[in-house]
């Protein structure tokens, strides 16, 4: 059996504690407690010899250890984070708990790949013509009439040396899928491992990107996953312009919660309204607003915020803040061009935390702590 110790470098509640193990078989686990509790666990081996390990753990203090013992038990049957890799489809669907949580569109028919949709937690709970069932809402929105290049979550540039791989009128650069070198589910987490190439629309290739998405399971109704990426010059210069035609990344919310329709966007410090927002440097940014409307009932808000991990460049970054809709970091619009060298790479991570009600301010800056000083875990036997 093998012994772990997990050790919070700030407060953390219900999180998923993530490390990395060797010689462990891959499936569910029960993490056990001294004291005679059982926590969800999961060991996942990737293609590169790496094994992760995940444990949610309910709460640490900042400083606390909490021994455990890896033992293997059987997954609990609709509970976690599950991974259809759909190449016929060129998506990967995501469900959470058996419910919709966002499908990755990566096929060839897409100029870049983008999360669509993202869905606030809810579930249906009677028949369809009920006023009190729920169904899972989509909070973003994907190619809205005002701007069709716009696609819910992702990444893209106006221009990388001169090309466009933003705008989608047909003559653009587009960012093409090469392979998944893991898809991974579970009882805890699940993700992917992906490379893509940056291609001109003469064929020629900018820029090798890969990227990662992490899903986390947790209790209650927050949802939390992590996006990167490594954009890595090929065999010239590459130069990411300094326009407002990035994405990097960026999410465009669902028409209902912007601030056009009563929404709102905070940024940490408490700044609210895009007008403020825009072009303030923050660790993290949220949009919240009136998602759900229902006869009879108030409305039900609901958010999506976006933070900003501290190592990323010029950390914390600004922020492209827009009232009608558009949300994310554009580093070379603010700071200046952004050049790699051939082999050089530039790196994005970012966490998102979709959440029911208005921006808590208190709530973002501890999920931000967490995100930024992570608890660890260590092999102790």
């Amino acid at each position: 059996m093998t012994r772990l110790r997990i050790t919070a470098s700030t407060p953390i509640t219900n999180t998923v504690v993530m490390g990395e193990l060797e010689a462990v078989p891959e499936g569910a686990y029960e993490a056990a407690t001294d004291d005679g509790r059982s926590l969800p666990a999961q060991v996942t081996s990737l293609s590169d010899g790496r094994s992760l390990v995940g444990v949610l753990v309910p709460e640490l203090a900042a400083g606390q250890s909490l021994d455990v013992t890896l033992r293997e038990t059987e997954a609990t049957a609709g509970k976690g984070i599950d991974l259809d890799d759909q190449p016929e489809n060129g998506r990967i669907v995501v469900n959470y708990s058996g419910f919709l949580q966002t499908i990755y569109h990566y096929g060839a028919m897409n100029f870049k790949p983008r999360f669509y949709p993202i869905t606030v937690p809810c579930a249906k709970m009677g028949p369809m013509e009920d006023f009190g069932t729920q169904y899972p809402k989509g909070i973003t929105d994907d190619s809205p009439p005002d701007h069709i290049w716009h696609r819910s979550l992702w990444y893209a540039c106006g221009d990388v040396n001169g090309v466009d791989f933003y705008l989608e009128n047909g003559g653009e650069g587009r960012t093409v899928h090469q392979r998944f070198r893991d898809v991974f589910s579970g009882p805890v987490f699940g993700g992917f491992r992906q490379e893509l190439d940056w291609i001109t629309p003469d064929g020629k290739r900018l820029v090798h990107d890969e990227r990662r998405f992490m899903m986390y399971r947790r209790k209650g109704i927050e949802r939390v996953f992590d996006i990167e990426a490594a954009f890595t010059a090929t065999d010239q210069p590459a130069t990411f312009g300094q326009t407002n035609e990035n994405a990097l990344p960026l999410i465009r919310v669902n028409d209902s919660i912007d601030e056009w329709d009563g929404g709102q966007i905070t940024l940490e410090g408490g700044i609210v309204g895009g007008k403020d927002a825009q072009a303030k440097r923050a660790k993290w940014a949220d949009y919240s607003g009136p998602l759900i409307r229902k006869p009879d009932k108030d409305a039900e808000w609901w958010g999506i915020a976006m933070l900003d991990h501290p190592h990323n460049r010029n950390h914390p970054n600004a922020w492209f803040a827009r009232s009608y809709g558009p949300l994310g970091t554009n580093l070379p619009f603010f700071d200046g061009p952004l050049t790699l060298q051939p082999g050089e790479t530039w790196h994005l991570r970012h966490r998102i935390v979709v959440h029911d009600g208005a921006a808590d301010v208190g709530k973002l800056e501890s999920h931000w702590q967490t995100y930024a000083e992570p608890p660890q875990i260590e092999v102790i036997s």
